[in-house]
């Protein structure tokens, strides 16, 4: 497989774990290679900067220059030894969500979080962003939890929000046991990498032939190599019961994290749709929500009128169909359970220790629908007939693929 390069994310997480200013410019470096050119960043920034008085701008009338855009954001030579100056910091993450069509809360969101990352590598942001470095550090954590009575709760007060943190529940007896999670139910779906992907002519004749290696099927090979699945996924969830009560989830909500544009790295264009679930109890998210909440196949919320009741050694599947039409973003499965007689217990369910990931789809609407990707390969029924898999131009390709076909 080819080399990937680490998403800005990545790279934002190895520059809190660094601690230094040259890793903390190779994130910011990546932030600004995520869709911008330096001189569209110009054009972005002045405008920012000409609406409003921009923190760090004001009265100036116009955004930095290309040139000192350049020089503020080299990974090079001796100034990649220090941080740049916040007002660079700040201004270029207001100019991404502008370029990518973020809300405001979404703002607000990632300018906090490179404002974290500033601070543990040893800067100073503006006053409204402020942390200590170990409240900056702590607001990264991610832990798997069980909340109830015994639970421990950790709070991190910070300038301007709350974060609680769980203590991993040590209960062997929790009321519902998790026997499977799996990515089912999806044919062949459209995947999104992070990164500019260039397959060898011998390892798109081996996807062409369906071979994803040994024992790996078309999921498998696509999870392997860090793809995240675009628009849908679903996934099944097989519980039981283990208290001596009957026990009932109340509801299954999906905390999210790192959400983001939409990938634009290498998009994988399968055109499969989502399998049936047969008699398995489907529940419907949409990760553009706020704190998705399920709901039926009617659009009602699921747990409004119904609980799921288990008694103990008694099982449950369900097909968890989540939708993105925004953003991407990691989620987890968070179970409300109650056993009578006890104080209702949380279990968060991830996919093997870290977060599961979904991403919208980057298409537009004009006569090349897939221009804001980086490359592309058409495969899977989306492909011309008996070609199995090819590559394809984004800033061209029209979603034709007879026009993929050499004449």
């Amino acid at each position: 497989m080819s080399e990937r390069t680490p998403t800005w994310q990545e790279l934002l997480d190895t520059a809190v774990e660094q601690r230094t200013p040259t890793a903390f410019r190779a994130a910011l470096d990546g932030l600004r290679d995520d869709g911008f050119t330096y001189d569209r960043l110009v054009v972005i920034a002045n405008g920012i900067v000409e609406s409003r008085e921009f923190p760090g701008f004001e009265g100036v009338g116009r955004g930095p220059s290309e040139d000192a855009w350049v020089n503020a954001l080299t990974v090079k030579g001796r100034k990649a030894r220090r941080l740049p100056d916040w007002e660079y910091v700040e201004l270029l993450v207001v100019a991404y969500c502008k370029r990518h069509g973020l809300s405001g809360e979404a703002q607000d969101g990632l300018v906090v979080r490179w404002a974290d990352g500033y601070t543990v590598c040893g800067g100073q942001p503006r006053p409204k962003y402020r942390r200590s470095t170990a409240t900056a550090a702590a607001r990264r954590r991610r832990v798997r939890y069980v909340v109830g009575a015994t639970a421990l709760a950790v709070v991190a007060l910070a300038a301007i929000s709350a974060y609680v943190f769980w203590e991993p529940d040590t209960d062997p007896e929790s009321p519902l046991s998790v026997d499977d999670v799996s990515s089912l139910g999806l044919s062949k779906g459209d995947y999104v990498f992070p990164s500019t992907m260039k397959l060898s002519s011998s390892q798109v004749e081996k996807l062409k032939n369906e071979d994803y290696g040994e024992g790996l099927k078309f999921d498998d090979w696509f999870r392997q190599n860090d793809g995240v699945p675009s628009s849908f996924r679903t996934i099944t969830l097989t519980v039981s019961g283990r208290s001596e009560k009957q026990l009932r989830i109340t509801n299954i909500d999906l905390p999210k994290e790192d959400c983001a544009p939409p990938l634009t790295g290498t998009l994988f264009l399968n055109g499969g749709t989502n399998g049936g679930e047969g008699e398995t109890r489907t529940l419907f998210f949409n990760l553009d929500d706020r704190l998705p909440e399920p709901t039926d196949e009617n659009g009602e919320p699921y747990f409004a009128r119904k609980s799921i009741t288990l008694k103990k050694g008694e099982s449950e599947t369900i097909a968890a169909f989540v939708r993105a039409n925004e953003r991407s973003c990691g989620f987890t499965f968070r179970f409300t359970v109650v056993v009578p007689g006890r104080d209702p217990e949380k279990l968060e369910i991830d996919d093997d220790g870290k977060p599961f990931r979904l991403t919208a789809p980057a298409n537009g609407l004009g006569e090349h629908p897939y221009d804001r990707y980086r490359a592309m390969y058409v495969g899977g029924v989306a492909a011309p007939v008996g070609t199995g898999i090819v590559p394809a131009d984004p800033s061209t390709y029209d979603g034709n693929p007879q026009s993929l076909v050499s004449p």
